[in-house]
């Protein structure tokens, strides 16, 4: 039979359909020669149960919804597979969204994933422009990467990484480097990644005593659609190296660096803010800012499962995860040894 129901199977095996429904939950209140028949009834009529059915009955569905701002970008690849490999254990179901950093695109995403009444929300957000209130009444969600706006603080919980200390210990690797004209391509200032990774850069130049220069400061997104522009700027500057925010903007400016028939590190010394896996093995080599890309993801999903499956009441937390330098050949003068 085609589309069985749960009073088909109940009529097959002569039961009530409340018997069916403790023996497709496991209840212990069934006899053992009940629950043969109706296991027999479900496998004759191929009766498939609708968990999302039963889900909205029970307000559940078992499903998490997880919005971030670039599906292309290998940071949110990984942050996901941590996502998705502890919902998995808890046989929960994930649907993702992809924003394009667009604040309209992250709005629809929103209203989408609450009509489909997900447990529970996950979001990279794209800046400070999204509203966030109808989330505020105990509605699991935890923000990744990003920190909603500032009216929202203390409100949701936060998993992101140390920004400002790994930028400036990125761009102190410069200065020790032998580097004097530090360029730096930053992500938008309407996130807060971009603005703390921005502050890092302006910490390292401020306790070596450089002075801000208006032309080696280029403001992008972290789409990196704008980079090749801005480094072609940065390098009529004269800035003998760059500090690349994250690694989609890093593209941009491998391919402006090509264009002018310039040589990493030989006319152009590069640390960027992201380490991706081929970084280590290209020639040259990539000083990077290593994030634990999957510990995010498996961190945020950890803190959203305890609040959904344990009613977590307790005020919400912030967790910032540190990032580590990997000194690479990009950021090595002529003559000079990776320490």
């Amino acid at each position: 039979m085609a589309n069985a129901n749960i009073s088909d199977v109940a009529a097959l095996a002569k039961v009530s359909v409340t018997t069916v429904s403790r023996v497709l939950n496991e209840s212990a209140s069934v006899s053992h020669k009940t629950r043969v028949k109706v296991q027999e009834a479900i496998e004759t009529l191929n009766y498939k149960r609708s968990d999302l059915a039963r889900g909205l009955r029970i307000n559940e569905t078992k499903t998490i919804g997880v919005i971030i701002s670039n599906i292309l970008n290998p940071f949110f690849t990984r942050m996901v597979r941590g996502i998705e490999d502890v919902s998995q254990n808890y046989n929960y179901n994930i649907v993702l969204c992809n924003t394009d950093e667009q604040p309209e695109k992250e709005r629809k995403c929103l209203d989408m994933l609450l009509s489909k009444n997900v447990d529970g929300l996950i979001i990279a957000g794209t800046g400070g422009m999204n509203d966030y209130t109808r989330l505020e009444n105990g509605f699991p969600t935890v923000f990744v990467d990003r920190r909603p706006d500032d009216k929202y603080k203390g409100r949701f919980d936060t998993v992101l990484v140390d920004n400002i200390n790994g930028s400036a210990e990125a761009v102190e690797h410069l200065i020790d480097s032998g580097y004097k004209r530090i360029g730096v391509i930053a992500g938008s200032n309407e996130s807060t990644t971009g603005y703390e990774r921005f502050l890092g850069y302006k910490k390292a130049l401020k306790k070596r005593g450089i002075p801000e220069d208006e032309s080696l400061i280029k403001y992008g997104n972290f789409l990196g659609n704008m980079a090749d522009q801005l480094t072609k700027e940065l390098l009529e500057a004269n800035c003998d190296s760059i500090f690349v925010t994250n690694n989609m903007i890093m593209l941009g400016v491998l391919e402006a660096v090509k264009k002018l028939g310039m040589r990493i590190p030989d006319d152009v010394g590069l640390v960027v803010f992201d380490d991706v896996e081929w970084m280590q093995y290209i020639q040259p080599s990539f000083t990077a800012v290593a994030q634990p890309t999957y510990q995010i993801g498996l961190t945020a999903m950890t803190v959203l499962m305890d609040r959904i499956l344990n009613k977590n009441e307790e005020a919400p937390k912030e967790i910032v995860l540190p990032v580590s330098l990997i000194q690479r050949e990009s950021s090595r003068k002529k003559n000079q040894s990776i320490v």
